[in-house]
């Protein structure tokens, strides 16, 4: 079991192009598909899944010149007792590299961060690259 993991994308662009997708807490539903809505308040992201389910946010530690950004899990997601994620992107020689890390921990003996979301966030960081490498404007 894994509650502390990280998955990551390259992309052919540059990373300040990245950052304007990657990093607008208010863009996830553009390229997360199981993201349907978004609205944020203050530092409270309310997010409204496909299936309906909401899960609240706290929008912490953004530093845009470092591009990065991490939220907290306030409410939504049964069992978990803590949780943290952190997107970051850094350049690379061939354009950029979008990390997306997640911590949990659960009141259940059995979750499992990664098996649970490892196969959506690579799959969004994905769709993420293709939107980026097809001409996202900032």
């Amino acid at each position: 079991m894994a509650n502390d993991f990280e998955v990551f994308v390259d992309a052919a662009v540059s990373a300040d192009a990245a950052w304007a997708l990657a990093g607008d807490p208010a863009g996830v539903p553009t390229w997360f598909r199981p993201v349907a809505s978004v609205v944020i308040e203050k530092d409270v992201r309310r997010a409204v899944m496909g299936n309906g389910a909401e899960i609240l946010e706290r929008l912490v530690d953004r530093n845009d010149a470092a591009r990065h950004y991490s939220y907290v899990v306030i409410s939504g997601i049964p069992d978990l007792t803590s949780h943290r994620a952190t997107i970051r992107v850094e350049p690379t020689p061939g354009g950029s590299r979008v990390f997306w890390r997640q911590t949990a921990t659960s009141s259940n003996p059995d979750y499992d961060i990664e098996a649970r979301l490892r196969p959506a966030m690579t799959k969004g960081l994905e769709h993420l690259r293709e939107i980026l490498e097809a001409g996202f404007a900032s």
